[in-house]
């Protein structure tokens, strides 16, 4: 009598589980070999050294026999290597050797599941038939992916050749192993002989899915007017659960069964291929696919790889016509037919996401919905992706196919898959609690009545059923369901072998319950796999390329630009490929998905970026229109027109055109038509929209705040904008924009940003806050040049150096710089120093940035101080005799003409005698005094426009106190605008710079310093450039800064060395400079024989006098009257107005 196995003893159900795990696990290792050895930075090295071609050439050719004994010439280089070459290609070879044992196991459970007949039925026995069919296929898949390694052959051999040398043998499993390498050259048709004797068994499988296959493959207008997934349709049945008798073959993957279809009926075609049922879903799965998924990125050109399959068989005719009709069908319909689909499906996922937003207690009765919707979608998006790729290369070029393809909307489509996904998760108690209820008091109800009514159960059978029941009445949302739906899947093995007493096709109720009961416990406990399951779209991290194609095409059209992080939120799929077979690719896939979402985020940022700056482009348009230079372009050419319509006219017309009327951009002929405007401002939206979806996006383990990036985007974007807006958009000009021009483009741009506040929720305040005030530093957060520093370095080394070299003049009266002579300037010195624009400066750069400005100006000053100590101490002996004779007509002149005569040295070149030097240099001190003035009453101005409350109450501080505590208060005070007694940013300035030199001496040095320059100042009359212009109130050399900085150097250097004598040190200069003046006038009058330069421009020197008194804190105007008649004064100034108004 022969041994009877029970079926429960055969463990079916279990080998199906694991065995289809680890054959996924197998593919993703191929897979992995296959990318490898056709990259040649990734494959072992020595597959391409040059000293191994030879051995490899053989191993090829003679695979699998190899004999390295008698070819030691040939493997010499093997044998050195061979611990090397065994190390780095064992990973590969046991891969094989373990598909080769994993392939083995597989046969045999199919094997076994034939000789014991068993049924299969999709909508009975639904696990056991998926997961046979789902075996068949993935052995189908490693073979076929087995089959495409290039370097197959050469690895194995060259292991084992490696092997032998070393160990003397080869190694155990070569010899199978190189047998199925050979076998399965030709994967199908060595699939055919082993599969082929297996036919009943898929042909049972198969033929249970025709149904399925044949409700759910249809077009996009069968779906709306069946109102496939409307929950509206029926309102009166919105409240009831979603139920079908074939509840899991409702969200089936298209996808997957195309695959079953495909696969199976092409590799037993002879059977299969003769049942019309069959014939016909293999025919309509070709019609819709011009290739199918193979494992991840590689696909099966399905009609191409079958037509060469059946090309190499017997029966050949009637198929081969059969594949070429269906493929002019694919060629005709498919790919509108798939497009139709996305169409729907995005308007039906739009409306199930809305509806479901709203009402997420519809997720428990109508949760079958949302998983139907998400397995059809997927199914699309996957379809898509492989045909995008593949079609090119299937169609010929120029096919209206391959433009079809494109499909610009799916993002939307993406959009809302990852939104019903979100509400599941969200909502995940909300099913728990409906299904924990639904189980509990429905389920198992009607489950312990069926199994009471069947009849023929074995006692383990009964048993099992009655647990299940018992345990389903008895849950909890902490239970552990795995094992309930393992006992079903080991019943539904034990009741459909031949020999069972109980057929499960005489108690449909019972198998439609118990599928629909452990369809509800997983909406319990295992919602996560349900959605890897159905809307895992992991598939783009191998489509990198595409992807990218993808997100960039969506930013280009703004009615999809807010659904483009969709592709960023893609990237947390992307774990979900990964298998515990293959951990080395953890590290790869997430790294990629990491810098996907990243690049994402950070693409559409910088579009935000790009968008903002066409629109303040456009906003500081508009703003130019409204100044006075824009205005004035309009009237000249409507005045020139006016008069006459010549060559004249024509050309103010032209320079005109550009410039409109404020409003008439608002002027719109037809609603319908968008301006550009129009356009910046939707797409601002959309990115905008798109970014502000969601506060944080989660993908391995990383958390990306989309809204922070866009703030960094903003403050990167400002900063540049920035710099190219100060230069006009000229990276190397050589002059920066009008200080008021900048000023405007900054608050357009700035009106921009806080507009930008209105679309998504994002600190703009702050942002602009944090950027402009690093611009009033030197150098910003990034160590880069700041607008302060740029306008600094500009007016010191190009406006000041040529106001110095006398191509401009500082006019006290316009209080601004104007050119001077006929010397051509490549800018208008008062585009950049009169009042106004020196007021913008002061908004842009702030009381920080003057404080940068002119702590460089002051430094600047010290400089030309310490060049004049130089001088000074040259003629040291000299000065002390004109200090203490002073009123010694004749020693003073002898002074004079000493530091006045020629140097000695005539090889220097452009050198100047001592007292034009010292001159020189004290009128560049005043120029740069008078102008760091300028910049504080600028600041003043603004101060006290934007802060009044403050500017007074300051006022009222600085009006009572003494001028102790004004000099204490001078950093403060020049902060606010005001001018000190002292210059205490001088006075460090000095400090910091003569720190080697003894108090005492630095102190008469200065004492010196200021007789110096007593004594030179008649020189100033010598030249007819230094006339006074009483309409500007300058002289042309800028002799009229040398009271601003007498008074600025005396004051800096006297109370430098705290010995209170400022007053007696000016009065001292004051009695120097009168005397000389007086006494070169004296000689004037008294007919002396004088030189001819002498006293060209006597006036000005009795103005320089009178002004350094009256802007003087020490001296009054009663201390001039002892020592000079005023008289004189009045004179000067009444010939120069006279001689400036002739």
């Amino acid at each position: 009598m022969a041994y009877k196995i029970e079926a429960s003893q055969l463990k079916i159900a279990e080998k199906l589980v694991i065995l289809n795990n680890r054959a996924t696990g197998m593919m993703t290792r191929i897979y992995n070999i296959k990318k490898s050895s056709g990259d040649s930075k990734v494959k072992p090295y020595f597959l391409n050294d040059k000293k191994m071609e030879g051995a490899i050439k053989h191993i090829v050719r003679k695979f699998p026999v190899v004999d390295c004994r008698s070819n030691t010439s040939t493997f010499e280089h093997v044998q050195n290597m061979s611990g090397e070459i065994t190390k780095s290609l064992s990973l590969y070879y046991y891969t094989f050797a373990d598909l080769l044992d994993l392939k083995d196991h597989i046969m045999q459970v199919l094997t076994t599941m034939e000789s014991c007949q068993c049924q299969l039925d999709i909508t009975l026995n639904y696990d056991l038939t998926t997961g046979y069919l789902n075996l068949v296929v993935n052995l189908i898949t490693m073979m076929i992916l087995l089959s495409r390694i290039e370097d197959r052959k050469a690895v194995l051999g060259l292991f084992n050749a490696a092997y032998d040398l070393q160990h003397g043998q080869s190694e155990a499993s070569f010899p199978r192993l190189g047998q199925m390498i050979l076998d399965y050259e030709n994967p199908l048709k060595k699939l055919n002989e082993d599969l082929g004797p297996l036919n009943r068994l898929i042909f049972s499988a198969l033929s249970s899915v025709n149904l399925t296959y044949q409700r759910r493959n249809k077009t996009a207008e069968f779906w709306r007017t069946s109102n496939v997934f409307s929950l509206t349709a029926a309102p009166g049945q919105i409240l009831y659960a979603a139920q079908t008798e074939t509840i899991a073959c409702e969200y089936l993957s298209l996808d997957v069964i195309d695959r079953w279809v495909i696969f199976c009926a092409t590799v037993c075609h002879s059977t299969l291929l003769n049942d019309a049922h069959i014939f016909q879903m293999w025919k309509l799965a070709l019609q819709m696919n011009f290739c199918i998924r193979l494992f991840r990125d590689e696909t099966f050109i399905a009609h191409q790889e079958i037509q060469t399959f059946l090309e190499s068989s017997k029966e050949k005719s009637k198929r081969l016509q059969d594949l070429k009709e269906a493929f002019h069908l694919a060629s005709v319909s498919a790919v509108a037919v798939h497009a139709d689909r996305r169409r729907f499906l995005r308007s039906s996922l739009r409306e199930l996401s809305l509806l479901l937003r709203d009402q997420p207690g519809l997720l428990g009765p109508k949760i079958l919905y949302v998983w139907m919707a998400l397995t059809a979608g997927r199914d699309e998006v996957i379809w898509l992706l492989r045909h995008q790729v593949e079609m090119p290369s299937i169609v010929k070029k120029g096919n209206k196919i391959a433009d079809e393809l494109v499909d610009r909307q799916l993002p939307e489509l993406l959009f809302y898959m990852l939104e019903l996904r979100d509400l599941v998760v969200k909502y995940t108690g909300v099913i728990q609690r409906y299904y924990l209820q639904y189980v509990s008091s429905y389920d198992s109800i009607v489950v312990s009545e069926e199994i009471n009514h069947a009849m023929g159960l074995s006692n383990d059978e009964a048993m099992l059923l009655t647990e299940f029941a018992n345990s389903i009445g008895n849950i909890n949302s902490d239970s552990d369901f795995r094992s309930l739906r393992l006992d079903w899947f080991r019943f539904q093995a034990w009741v459909s072998v031949a020999r069972s007493n109980f057929q499960l096709a005489k108690h449909k109720k019972l198998a439609t319950f118990m599928n629909t009961s452990v369809f509800h416990l997983k909406m319990i406990d295992l919602q996560d796999e349900m959605l890897r399951e159905t809307s895992d779209l992991s598939i783009y991290c191998f489509y990198p390329k595409l992807a990218e194609r993808h997100w960039s095409n969506c930013l280009q059209l703004p009615a999809q630009a807010r659904y483009v992080l969709s592709f960023a939120r893609l990237a947390g799929h992307f774990t979900s490929a990964l298998h515990d077979m293959c951990p080395e690719e953890k590290t790869f896939i997430t790294e990629k998905a990491l810098a996907q979402c990243n690049s994402v985020i950070e693409e559409t940022c910088r579009q935000v970026s790009f968008v903002l700056d066409k629109v303040a482009e456009h906003e500081f348009g508009l703003a130019y229109q409204m100044t006075p230079s824009a205005v004035a372009v309009r009237v000249v050419a409507q005045v020139v027109q006016q008069k006459g319509s010549g060559k004249a006219a024509a050309a103010a017309a032209a320079a005109a055109k550009d410039y409109f009327i404020a409003g008439e951009e608002s002027y719109r002929v037809d609603r319908q038509a968008l301006t550009m405007p129009d356009k910046l401002q939707t797409t601002l939206l959309e990115l905008c929209s798109a970014l502000g979806v969601h506060r944080q996006i989660h993908v391995a383990d990383h958390t990306f705040a989309p809204r922070t990036y866009l703030s960094q985007s903003l403050e990167s974007k400002f900063v540049d904008l920035l710099h190219t807006m100060m230069w006009e958009g000229q990276a190397h000009a050589s002059n920066p924009r009008r200080p008021s021009e900048m000023l405007l483009a900054l608050q357009a741009y700035m009106t921009v940003l806080q507009n930008l506040d209105t679309a998504i929720s994002v600190d703009i305040s702050n942002t602009m806050q944090t950027i402009l005030l690093q611009q009033t530093q030197s150098v910003d957060a990034k160590n880069k040049d700041t607008i302060t520093a740029l306008y600094t370095k500009w007016y010191l080394e190009v406006l000041l150096r040529r106001a110095s070299s006398g191509h401009m003049v500082w006019s006290e009266h316009l209080r601004t710089m104007l050119a001077a002579g006929q010397d051509q300037l490549s800018f208008m010195p008062d585009h950049y120093s009169d009042p106004q624009e020196l007021r913008a400066l002061v908004q842009i750069i702030g009381p920080y940035g003057i404080k940068f400005m002119t702590e460089r100006l002051i430094w600047h000053v010290a400089s030309q101080i310490n060049e004049m100590s130089k001088i000074v101490g040259s003629y040291k002996d000299a000065l002390q005799v004109a200090r203490s004779n002073f009123d010694n007509a004749e020693k003073m002149k002898e002074v004079l003409n000493l530091l006045s005569a020629e140097p000695k040295d005539k090889k220097v070149t452009n050198a100047t005698c001592a007292a034009d030097a010292i001159l020189q240099r004290t009128i560049i001190i005043g120029q740069i005094c008078a102008f760091r003035d300028a910049l504080h009453d600028a600041l003043r101005d603004v101060v006290d426009s934007k802060l009044p409350f403050l500017q007074s109450s300051f006022d009222m501080l600085y009006n009572n106190l003494d001028y102790v505590a004004k000099v204490k208060i001078g950093e403060m005070s020049a902060a606010m605008g005001v001018k000190g007694p002292v210059d205490m940013s001088l006075v460090n300035a000095i400090r910091a710079q003569n720190q080697n030199i003894h108090p005492q001496e630095h102190y008469v040095n200065s004492c010196l310093l200021m007789v110096a320059v007593a004594v030179c100042i008649p020189r100033i009359g010598m030249s007819d450039l230094s006339s006074y212009k009483p309409s500007i109130q300058a002289s042309l050399n800028n002799s009229h800064c040398v009271p601003t900085a007498i008074n600025t150097i005396g004051s800096a250097l006297f109370h430098l060395h705290e010995q209170n004598d400022i007053s007696m040190r000016m009065k001292e200069f004051l009695a120097l400079a009168s005397s000389g003046i007086l006494r070169t006038i004296h000689e004037r009058d008294s007919n002396r024989v004088v030189p001819d330069d002498v006293l060209r421009s006597h006036t000005t020197l009795y103005i320089i006098l009178e002004q350094m008194v009256r802007k003087n804190e020490w001296i009054s105007m009663n201390v001039l009257e002892t020592c000079f008649p005023y008289n004189l004064v009045r004179t000067a100034y009444q010939q120069c107005y006279e001689a400036d108004a002739q």
